[in-house]
């Protein structure tokens, strides 16, 4: 069974959420501010302008990531580790995602020196929980070590290769479909 570990400081895990939070607001700030036509609501997907699809991307990147960074970090700091926690939560919210639309900017490819190290971040938290609350024991307890870098590679890998095998069954499922103009999917001949 695992246990709330209450006796712990928590410094870290709140500055991790106020970075992430405003971080957060940063970017809608932005976003808000970038769309040239924000009184034309038919614009609202209207990606010519370069700044606005950055800013629009990032915002909405942001929101969809909100609920499962928080999560982690907050079941982490009370299940596993609130320092290890924090310090992953600080480099997640502070240094990767707030290089996300600077990295973009500057070539699209480039985003994911942002993204891939917040993903591998994210995902340990959530395998040294499970693994947690699994075994009792914590998969990793300290994040300076050469080892826990090469494990956060590895579970970053290997959730693409469970992607790659779920895509590829569920296109075997669905078969090739094409869709046409009215919005329904049929079958390929």
């Amino acid at each position: 069974m695992m246990e709330l570990i209450l006796d712990q400081d928590f410094s870290l895990p709140v500055l991790a959420t106020v970075a992430w939070v405003g971080v957060f607001y940063i970017f809608w700030s932005v976003q808000a501010l970038a769309n040239p036509n924000s009184f034309d609501p038919s614009a609202r997907f209207d990606y010519s302008n370069n700044l606005w699809a950055i800013a629009d991307r990032t915002a909405l990147n942001m929101s969809e990531q909100n609920v499962i960074l928080l999560t982690a970090l907050w079941l982490h700091t009370l299940f596993v580790d609130a320092e290890m926690s924090g310090q992953l939560g600080l480099y997640a919210a502070a240094v990767f995602r707030l290089l996300y639309p600077f990295l973009r900017a500057v070539k699209f490819l480039l985003m994911e020196l942002s993204t891939l190290p917040y993903y591998c971040i994210v995902y340990n938290m959530w395998i040294n929980l499970g693994f947690k609350a699994y075994t009792g024991k914590a998969l990793f307890d300290e994040i300076n070590s050469l080892s826990m870098i090469l494990r956060f590679i590895a579970v970053y890998l290997l959730t693409l290769i469970v992607a790659m095998g779920a895509k590829v069954v569920l296109s075997t499922i669905v078969g090739k479909s094409k869709t046409i103009n009215d919005g329904h999917s049929t079958k390929e001949d």
